[in-house]
């Protein structure tokens, strides 16, 4: 089985960056403890949005398939996805994309 790339880009509401920027945050952590066959998952905040929202983006890369499936049943992530739509966060919507390295390298 190949790796699995992830992007996901989440474009908060405003006024609601901070809660966002918390649990996002907070998810990278429970990714870390819990997650094994997730050998990167990483937050980004945009900082110098032309339109003043700064949007936020998850590196993410999955061993398997089976990893990326397990990881949206997790309780932390199904507890995620119900929150964002009860607390309105975004203001827009949720854009998931998988993805695939096609040029260029990872690391030196």
């Amino acid at each position: 089985m190949s790796e699995v790339h992830v992007c996901a880009i989440l474009t908060p509401a405003a006024g609601k960056e901070s809660r966002l920027r918390e649990m996002l945050s907070d998810l990278t952590v429970k990714v870390k403890q819990h997650e094994s066959d997730v050998p990167k998952y990483q937050l980004f905040e945009q900082y110098d949005s032309k339109t003043g929202t700064n949007v936020f983006v998850v590196e993410e890369i999955y061993k398997n398939q089976a990893a990326l499936d397990a990881h949206f049943k997790t309780e932390y992530f199904q507890e995620l996805g119900k929150a964002i739509p009860a607390e309105e966060l975004l203001a827009a919507p949720l854009n998931i994309m998988t993805i695939k390295p096609i040029a260029g390298f990872a690391s030196r």
